[in-house]
């Protein structure tokens, strides 16, 4: 079989797993060589779709614009219009590669739907570059996976059909097809940890071992079946421990030490967070089982993790939250938005199954300022009551009838 024979039966091999729902094509087009062979391709297979082409501009390049200009150009010799964004992201910063990365699905996430497959045109070398940067990372099972061939992605999924396929071949493809395609010449930079693998070191992986994309292909999809299983395990254990989105610890520590770490990775994976590094899991768990530590807390990406009452709590890091004011209840809804709470007094009624006789009705907060020690005991008691983390207390709206205090409104 030919390579272009090849190349298409996996294209439409891959494009017959979608469902039917599905109705058009969304590429990730930088006009690099990869792109534009998958734009070509594309075109050419049977299954009818819509096809978008979308170009990220990201602002870091010199020659930015130019790329631009020239997805705009190839774009156009296929009958088709190109989408583009700008991003404008800062060059000066670190980690600008997965930056970049992040902010350009971060853009397709927002705009598509689920009649929309994003195809993205990595190939075998790509996966080659991913696996090596994710074991110097120290990724565990679920990093050393490397590229997936398909994954959901918010409301859409993405597709990626080149991935068996090595960049020398598609590169035989796009001169049997005398097709162009913009060189980058930001690629010949070794700063980018990428550039540096693909430039220095894997031609030397390859001279010595020239199987070596196969070999990482083969441990790309073992690593894929066990994070499959470890899921699979993390899973059953969730719905044993979990009372959402919290995780019970006594139950947490009724696993073993490898459960237990497995179990928290999911947790947060399925509460949209980034895993903790090894180190910090490491010591989570040893906080868990510590009998001289009550309350842990381990701090994470973006997200703390505390304990109270015996359950793990997601903080997400936020800027502290000024003093709410208090509100007067009428008929109308009040909104407060920053707990994304909308009330009015016949729900204060209806709720504690009070007759309304015109009582004032009003929702405090707590101020952190001195206050009457009955009032103070009282609420206390209400926030142990209804199991309040000190966290939460001061967004917890606090329900007063003729300025007595008669419960706390509690919000899901």
């Amino acid at each position: 079989m030919t390579l272009a024979s090849r190349l298409s039966n996996q294209l439409a091999s891959n494009l017959s797993l979608l469902p039917k729902s599905v109705n058009r094509l969304v590429l990730a087009f930088s006009g690099g060589l990869d792109s534009c062979v998958l734009l070509h391709l594309i075109k050419n297979q049977t299954r009818t779709f819509q096809v978008l082409v979308w170009h990220v501009n990201h602002g870091l390049l010199e020659n930015s614009d130019e790329m631009e200009a020239f997805c705009q150009q190839i774009t156009r010799s296929y009958g088709l219009d190109l989408q583009v964004s700008h991003l404008h992201l800062n060059n000066a910063e670190s980690n600008v590669e997965a930056r970049a990365r992040k902010a350009r699905y971060h853009v397709f996430e927002q705009a598509l739907t689920s009649q929309d497959c994003l195809l993205t045109a990595h190939h075998a070398d790509d996966q080659a570059e991913t696996f090596f940067l994710n074991v110097l990372r120290g990724s565990g099972s679920a990093g050393l996976r490397g590229i997936a061939r398909q994954k959901p992605m918010a409301d859409t999924q993405v597709l990626r059909p080149l991935l068996d396929f090595s960049r020398a071949e598609l590169e035989q493809y796009a001169q049997q097809k005398r097709l162009r395609w913009f060189d980058d010449p930001s690629n010949l930079s070794d700063r980018f940890n990428r550039n540096y693998l693909r430039n220095r070191i894997l031609p030397l992986v390859k001279h010595r071992w020239a199987g070596y994309l196969e070999s990482i292909r083969s441990v790309c999809s073992i690593q894929a079946e066990t994070q499959q299983l470890l899921d699979e395990v993390a899973e059953m254990d969730y719905q044993q421990c979990k009372t959402i989105p919290k995780l019970g610890r006594e139950q947490i520590l009724q696993l073993s030490l490898a459960r237990q770490k497995n179990l928290i990775r999911f947790w947060l994976t399925e509460q949209g967070y980034d895993s903790l590094s090894q180190g910090k899991l490491n010591e989570l768990v040893r906080q868990l089982s510590a009998s001289d530590t009550s309350n842990p807390e381990i701090n994470g990406s973006n997200y703390d993790i505390r304990v109270y009452q015996n359950q793990l709590y997601i903080v997400p890091n936020c800027e502290p939250a000024s003093v709410l004011p208090s509100y007067a209840l009428t008929d109308a809804n009040t909104n407060i938005e920053t707990i994304g709470l909308s009330i009015c007094r016949k729900d204060i009624f209806r709720h504690f199954k009070i007759d309304d006789s015109g009582q004032s009705v009003s929702i405090k907060f707590r101020t952190g300022q001195p206050t009457a020690k009955a009032y103070r005991h009282r609420l206390k008691n209400l926030f142990q009551k209804h199991q309040i983390p000190p966290w939460m207390r001061s967004l917890t709206p606090q329900i007063f009838i003729d300025d007595e205090l008669i419960g706390l409104w509690l919000i899901q």
